[in-house]
């Protein structure tokens, strides 16, 4: 029970400050201009200059969702984020929509908070291409992704093939699938994307 009280007012308390406006900052890193850096002892500030929503989550090392919260698009100012009330630990603070992923790692150690750009994950929208007939290759931009997990269904959405690869990209021979529509899911356990292919003999 006392867990379940502090993971409320975790979320009470991030809730509270998150999307209140801040100086505008002009630094694009990361995933179409976004950074994620320290603003106070225990804050830290959301930059970004996209044309489309973002969907932001903070979540602590066990997986655990202490909050989840939506940006407008084209918003001038930057998202503050209060973590005065949480313990000492590692948490994410995760961001993304249809085109893109990351997650950037925070410690918060003695009552201060560091962000540490090493520790941060970053994925793209992967492009499916056909490169001979029925044969495709995935491109999948990323940064710090050890691996990426691919699952192929059928129009009647069964799966048909998985696989894993490391890198960014990986070839699929699917000449021996009958004729029809496919779905590649492909992407990082956190993250998948989803294209639509046709194979025709």
């Amino acid at each position: 029970m006392k867990q379940f009280r502090l993971s409320i007012a975790v979320l009470l308390s991030v809730w509270g400050l998150a999307g209140m406006g801040v100086a505008n900052a002009d630094n694009g890193a990361g995933a179409y201009g976004v950074k994620i850096e320290k603003s106070e002892q225990k804050k830290v500030r959301f930059h970004t200059k996209t044309a489309s929503p973002i969907e932001v989550a903070i979540i602590d090392a066990d997986g655990n969702l202490l909050y989840r919260g939506l940006i407008a698009k084209n918003q001038k100012k930057a998202t503050s984020f209060n973590l005065n009330s949480l313990p000492d630990g590692q948490y994410f603070l995760t961001a993304g929509n249809n085109s893109w992923w990351m997650s950037q790692g925070l410690t918060i150690k003695g009552n201060a908070l560091s962000v540490d750009e090493r520790n941060m994950q970053q994925v793209m929208e992967p492009t499916v291409a056909a490169y001979d007939k029925n044969k495709f290759e995935i491109n999948l931009p990323a940064y710090n992704v050890d691996e990426a997990n691919v699952a192929i269904y059928d129009a009647q959405n069964v799966l048909v093939q998985t696989d894993t690869f490391k890198g960014s990209t990986r070839r699929f021979d699917l000449t021996a699938l009958p004729d029809g529509a496919y779905t590649f899911v492909v992407g990082p356990s956190q993250k998948q994307f989803m294209t639509r292919i046709n194979i025709k003999h």
